[in-house]
């Protein structure tokens, strides 16, 4: 990573996330306090899961990137622990969006060629053509009504070719350190999504 510029090293943790859940967390990190409003409810509303989460986090107020968050809380958790990393991430796309999305494809293209991104079943990688007329590497659910949040290490995962062949899918309270020590991209137990993860970033 040390080749890379501060806005490669800011986002190299979450650039390859599926597009849906990125978009989320870029929204969100614009609003520290409320990201870390929202790790505090979600603790506090466990029992509830799916559309039941989502219709409770609309009537306690949150907008639609933070009820979208709430079926993903390792990541909300994950935002409001390292709250001067969400900061840093929400200044740097309010600041200059197209520096944020420039500095995912890099990341992107670099896992892609050294092999660690790639298609699974967990998740469809492909390169689109934007109405802008240039080409982005796209990642998204294999199947589009379940998301996996993808683990790995991104001191390794841009530069170190992997050499198991297969894919390591862990779920929430497995241990992911043989995975991602591996340099391979592990994936949480698959997450059921709704409507609010409907909207596209690019």
């Amino acid at each position: 990573l040390k080749q890379m510029g501060s806005v490669d090293q800011l986002l190299a943790p979450v650039a390859l996330y599926p597009d849906q859940l990125i978009a989320q967390i870029l929204i969100s990190a614009q609003d520290p306090p409320k990201v870390t409003e929202l790790d505090k409810w979600v603790k506090t509303n466990q029992k509830l899961t799916g559309s039941q989460l989502q219709d409770a986090a609309v009537r306690a107020g949150f907008e639609p990137s933070f009820v979208a968050l709430t079926l993903f809380p390792t990541v909300v958790a994950k935002m409001a622990d390292q709250i001067s990393w969400t900061t840093l991430v929400g200044r740097a796309f309010t600041t200059d969006r197209n520096a944020v999305f420039d500095a995912i494809q890099r990341l992107r293209k670099q896992a892609q060629d050294v092999g660690t991104l790639k298609t699974t079943a967990q998740q469809a990688v492909s390169t689109k053509t934007t109405s802008a007329g240039s080409n982005v590497i796209v990642i998204e659910p294999a199947n589009p009504q379940v998301i996996y949040v993808p683990q790995y290490d991104p001191q390794i995962i841009y530069t170190h070719p992997t050499t198991p062949t297969t894919t390591v899918v862990v779920k929430e309270d497995d241990n992911t350190d043989e995975a991602i020590a591996a340099g391979v991209i592990g994936f949480t137990a698959g997450i059921a999504i709704g409507a609010a993860m409907d909207n596209d970033y690019y």
